[in-house]
């Protein structure tokens, strides 16, 4: 299985926001076009497409936390979703270590965090493989769980 992650540019783009989730987990998740667009409203943002064999299959967006901010030093994976035709494929598993590989490059965190749903068992079970502690539960009641680097 070849995945790797890669910058959105003209040639990915409609693939990217042509991505889909279930009927059921579309409240999870703003569109991908959404999360393109939030993007450019700051540099501390980084998209990318998810690829499996060259195609496009998924979708994860990160952001460094502000210098003087109070979360500086943290980065947060605000998106993760695969397309539901790929799902339960181990795309998520593989694609994964690449995106912490890739904040850790930056060496402008030493604690990464994301939220997902409760009822969300999947994330739950992938984002707990990769060392994601549960550490409390956001306004929304989503939960919050950190990886310290």
């Amino acid at each position: 299985m070849d995945v790797r992650l890669a910058k959105i540019d003209g040639a990915l783009f409609d693939d990217v926001i042509g991505l889909e989730l279930e009927e059921h987990q579309k409240s999870n998740l703003p569109s991908n076009l959404y999360s393109i667009a939030e993007s450019t409203l700051s540099a501390l943002f980084h998209p990318r497409a998810i690829l499996l064999d060259g195609k496009v299959v998924g979708f994860v967006m990160y952001q460094f936390g502000a210098v003087g901010a109070f979360d500086e030093g943290e980065c947060t994976i605000w998106r993760f979703m695969i397309d539901r035709a790929m799902q339960n494929k181990g795309i998520g598993q593989a694609a994964m270590p690449l995106v912490l590989q890739e904040i850790k490059s930056h060496g402008l965190c030493d604690l990464i965090d994301i939220y997902y749903d409760p009822k969300n068992t999947a994330a739950k079970a992938v984002y707990s493989r990769f060392g994601f502690i549960e550490t409390g539960h956001r306004d929304d009641g989503d939960i919050i769980a950190e990886l310290k680097l």
